[in-house]
């Protein structure tokens, strides 16, 4: 048996993608079909809440769902190559038309993409669904013979609220910040641009507040009613909501992972967001009374800006400083100081990408179709008393997330045994051992595995790992990577897969928590504890 014939992508650690079910986002085959080969890749994930896009071939980011590249190489002129795709159920056409190639000569290489155009259906997933992507190919061959085939892919359509950052694969990226937020872009779909009887009603009664000022006249005035917007949100009581399940308490989301993203409707009915979803909703409030929206993606954040309209400067605003409404929230000046701080410090590093959500909106990236509310339901969910009455918090808050109770330090050193838990979503774990060696803030972390996994001949085979990390202690985390792993299967051993890892860990009353992740972005929890 060689080890290539198990599906164990090379031990637990790089077997996650496996496990999670494959979260390869390009998937790509060859195969010969007669005197034609072709290479069919495709995205294995549609963004549905930004449906639109797809069928855009001057969008900023690569909509395409499937490209075919087909090789000539029978030393003979083939001709009339023809190729359609469908998507099941989700398409505006069963097929789409043909695209036509009057010749493919000897050795040439016709790469030919799919921009689907999507029904509104498509938006109104609330939960992730099945599709099959098919494409078929006709052609005549060097004798004159006509040929014609098809191949199918499985696909997923991505509920309307989830958003993944990248779909580069392990071996596209450089290991740049922009590297993993490609579709940065797509997230102006989530800022609505018309929901007259919630957003814009609670931001027309903003620029009331202020006045009734013409945010777009001069830089003052757009200052006003900016500040009024973000008051607005505070008087509300709208609350900034930290992700339960997210271990770094200073990030707001991991972009290596599916984020949820809320419509500002759904925003305001619950009063409560995360980072992005402030943001958005600030976004579109700013819009509404025509301030420039800018939002701003960066490692474990966002927050939004407003385009002065005299001198186009930028004003960001810490959306997470609304807190509750109450004592725990900033005032619009402190909101502003603390997102300048956190613009000045992401200027230095480039380490951000800047969401024009009007210019993107002109770029194919449209919002999609919400359902019809009644002109009343901000009364219907108990949200225009409050906002008429107004009367935001009182007192600063914090920092984001410095209000937080802060981890447990652990005790003295790290060296010596633990035991080791690595549980992926799904619930599925495994155990193992866990040596650390420890001298200063340095440390090293050596994970050793030994565990059963059914292999592709549905046999059960023994696999054994050894992962040695390299890192750093403050005191209160650990960050540490592993560059290189020691796989065997049946005593055989075999090249890992997925590197290099990471892992950032807390210390907490008890042990170590926190998360591991792959080059691919495949994440999982991960606990220590001393033995």
């Amino acid at each position: 048996m060689k080890p290539a014939q198990l599906r164990l992508a090379g031990g637990v650690l790089a077997a996650l993608g496996v496990v999670l079910g494959g979260l390869a986002f390009l998937l790509g085959s060859g195969s010969a079909k007669g005197d034609l080969t072709l290479d069919l890749k495709f995205k294995d994930r549609v963004v549905s809440g930004a449906y639109k896009a797809y069928g855009s071939k001057d969008c900023p980011v690569p909509m395409w769902l499937a490209k075919s590249v087909f090789r000539n190489q029978t030393g003979l002129r083939l001709t009339d190559l023809r190729v359609r795709y469908r998507v099941s159920e989700y398409a505006e056409s069963d097929w789409n038309t043909w695209h036509k190639y009057a010749a493919v000569d000897p050795g040439q290489t016709v790469v030919d993409l799919y921009y689907p155009i999507f029904t509104a259906q498509t938006a109104r997933l609330t939960s992730r669904a099945p599709a099959d992507l098919t494409v078929e190919c006709q052609y005549t061959d060097g004798r004159g013979r006509k040929q014609e085939f098809s191949e199918s892919r499985r696909l997923t359509i991505m509920s309307r609220y989830e958003f993944f950052f990248s779909d580069l694969t392990a071996e596209e990226r450089t290991g740049a910040f922009q590297d993993s937020d490609t579709n940065y872009p797509l997230m102006a779909a989530w800022v609505s641009r018309s929901d007259d009887a919630v957003v814009g009603r609670l931001a027309s009664l903003a620029n009331k507040k202020a006045g009734g000022l013409g945010a777009s006249e001069s830089d003052e005035s757009c200052i006003e009613v900016l500040g009024q917007l973000y008051e607005m949100m505070r008087a509300i009581h709208i609350s900034y909501q930290h992700p339960p399940n997210l271990q770094d308490s200073s990030m707001s989301y991991d972009i290596k992972s599916v984020q949820s993203l809320q419509f500002p409707r759904d925003t305001i009915e619950k009063r409560s967001g995360t980072c992005i979803d402030l943001a958005i909703l600030m976004a579109a409030m700013m819009n509404s009374v025509n301030i420039e929206p800018i939002l701003v993606s960066m490692d474990g954040h966002c927050f939004p800006m407003a385009r002065l309209p005299q001198s186009r400067r930028f004003v960001p605003v810490e959306a997470t400083g609304v807190g509750d409404g109450y004592a725990k929230s900033m005032s619009f000046a402190e909101a502003y100081k603390s997102a300048m701080e956190t613009w000045n410090k992401i200027n230095r590093t480039g380490r951000y990408n800047l969401i024009d959500v009007r210019t993107l909106w002109t770029q194919g990236i449209g919002n999609p179709e919400l359902d019809p509310l009644p002109p009343d339901i901000l009364e219907k969910w108990g949200i225009m008393e409050t906002a008429e009455r107004g009367g935001g918090g009182g007192g600063r808050r914090p920092a984001p997330d410095q209000n937080r109770p802060a981890p447990t330090p652990a005790r003295g050193s790290l060296a010596g045994n633990w035991a080791c838990q690595l549980t992926m979503p799904n619930g599925q774990g495994v155990t193992g051992g866990c040596q650390i060696v420890q001298q200063g803030s340095q440390v090293q972390l050596i994970f050793r595995f030994a565990y059963q996994q059914m292999g592709e001949d549905g046999q059960m085979h023994q696999v054994q790992e050894m992962n040695p990390f390299q890192g750093s202690f403050d005191g209160a985390t650990v960050q540490a990577v592993c560059s290189q792993s020691q796989v065997a299967i049946d005593g055989m051993t075999v090249p890992s897969q997925g590197l290099p890892y990471r892992i950032v860990l807390q210390a907490v009353s008890g042990g170590l928590q926190g998360q591991f992740a792959n080059s691919a972005g495949i994440t999982a929890s991960l606990a220590l504890v001393r033995q």
